[in-house]
């Protein structure tokens, strides 16, 4: 996306040679060149997030010197977690690590702080964001089964294709499916209410292999849903009332087109009777599907098919894909029959995590309060996409419809030394409720992360964070 730019995508130094060319693929930036001259950061990375990164490293290396000369009263850590952006390995074992850390000296840990990066939440906000919450993420998908039928009697059936267009017409940016909370900030010129993005498809196919006259018989899809308070359970009540709306709208349409076309072809002979179009299976979840399979076939039944089907791919098969081939088996063993809407979970699931208190947000506060003209706010949900999600975990939290509703989740236990099973997911919930680290992101300011004006403000990035941060844990120590 970068073009003739492309070689230079990773060289910062080079970019900053070469503004008027990157101008030409991206003019919006030449209103923020103009406002900070010579105080931006150019390419893929810089502020998503090697600048965090970066920053951590500057206050490490001050607590180290410090430490030459003194006993520091705390100990900091600074963990690099690779994967943040695919399933989150890197972060799903420092939570292992870190409850070994505590064990083996004894820690009392008072809070984790990420620095991943902030941007303006609308034109010439002066702002400069702290968030003591972050955004959770499900993944909802649907496999669309239609009714077979030749494309030259297309009334006799269903086209998968047209069912999940408009099941994805009705879901995807769809602000009705948006989480809205309102932030405990007291600042009066601050917006206090915060609003997820809205779902996303992140994709759509047909199952067909290859070209036939045949209506596509099966589709499927999946959504990106960002969350601040909505549960899994909640999620699937909504998309299966959404689902059967949706099923229930476009049948009629066709049986209303079937019969004006009828009437068109036909009148000048009697009236053809209209296809018998029933509403088929319905909306169902996996969890449903799997039970009235259990039923009518037997759990051992329905046990070995899946397994057959798991074996039948390799082990990094996409588990997207594996999922969509479990749920395909099981609709197939069920013996039911079209037009349905089976909607499941597919990986990977990012918590929510709600605002906590404690040492680490009360230093925060501290540091605030003593620059006033930096404009900083403190709000409560990241509101994209972290690794804070997997330091702690909601009390109460219920996860039985995420679970029940997966076809590859697998209960692990690692003290246990549970096998995994080849292309199973899996999260370490109770090791993350036990470590249940407060969490706080104060990051890097810029614009354009993954797009090819992507730009980190150095003077506050490099040379307002840090010094930040370092303050925050002077807080915390009474340094």
């Amino acid at each position: 996306d970068y073009g003739s730019l492309e070689p230079w995508a990773l060289d910062p130094a080079a970019l900053a040679e070469r503004q008027e060319e990157l101008l030409a693929l991206v003019p919006e930036l030449r209103a923020d060149l103009e406002a900070y001259p010579g105080d931006w950061m150019f390419g893929r990375g810089s502020i998503d997030m090697k600048s965090g990164v970066a920053a951590n490293i500057a206050v490490m290396r001050r607590l180290a010197e410090k430490a030459r000369t003194a006993t520091l009263p705390i100990s900091i850590v600074m963990l690099a977690t690779p994967d943040e952006e695919n399933e989150s390995a890197g972060v799903l074992q420092a939570v292992r690590f870190l409850l070994r850390l505590r064990q083996q000296y004894d820690l009392t840990f008072l809070g984790a702080i990420n620095t991943d990066y902030t941007t303006a939440l609308y034109p010439n906000d002066p702002h400069r964001y702290i968030n003591s919450g972050t955004v959770g993420k499900l993944l909802p998908s649907f496999l669309i089964v239609g009714k077979e039928a030749h494309v030259g009697e297309p009334f006799q059936g269903v086209d998968a294709n047209l069912l999940a267009a408009e099941l994805i017409r009705d879901l995807s940016m769809n602000d009705a499916l948006c989480d809205v909370v309102r932030s405990s900030n007291k600042t009066q010129d601050v917006q206090d209410v915060q609003v997820t993005p809205p779902p996303v498809t992140l994709r759509a196919s047909d199952l067909k292999t290859h070209y036939d006259v045949q209506l596509p018989f099966a589709a499927y899809f999946y959504l990106n849903v960002l969350t601040f308070t909505t549960t899994p359970s909640e999620l699937l009540g909504r998309l299966q009332y959404r689902a059967l709306t949706v099923m229930s709208n476009i049948l009629k349409r066709l049986d209303m087109t079937e019969l004006r076309w009828n009437r068109t072809k036909y009148s000048a002979v009697a009236s053809r009777k209209p296809s018998k179009r029933g509403i088929g299976s319905g909306v169902m979840t996996y969890a449903e599907l799997y039970a009235e399979a259990v039923e009518e076939h037997g759990e051992a039944v329905v046990e070995q098919e899946l397994a057959q089907e798991w074996e039948r791919w390799p082990t990094a098969l996409d588990k997207r894909e594996r999922s969509l081939h479990l749920v395909h088996r099981l609709w197939t063993v069920s013996g039911k029959q079209g037009p349905a809407i089976i909607i499941y979970y597919s990986p990977p699931y990012y918590p929510h995590v709600a605002p906590t208190g404690g040492p680490l947000h009360d230093a925060i506060a501290a540091v605030i309060a003593e620059h006033p003209h930096l404009n900083l706010v403190q709000q409560s949900y990241y509101p994209f996409i972290s690794d804070m999600s997997y330091l702690r975990l909601d009390p109460g939290a219920d996860l039985t419809a995420l679970k029940d509703n997966m076809p590859v989740w697998q209960d692990v236990d690692a003290r246990l030394d549970t096998p995994v099973r080849p292309g199973a997911y899996h999260l370490p919930f109770k090791d993350i409720q036990e470590l249940g680290l407060p969490i706080v992101n104060f990051g890097p300011y810029g614009f354009g992360a993954h797009q090819r004006g992507e730009r980190a403000l150095m003077s506050y990035s490099f040379g307002v964070l840090p010094q930040l941060l370092y303050e925050t844990i002077e807080a915390i120590a009474g340094l």
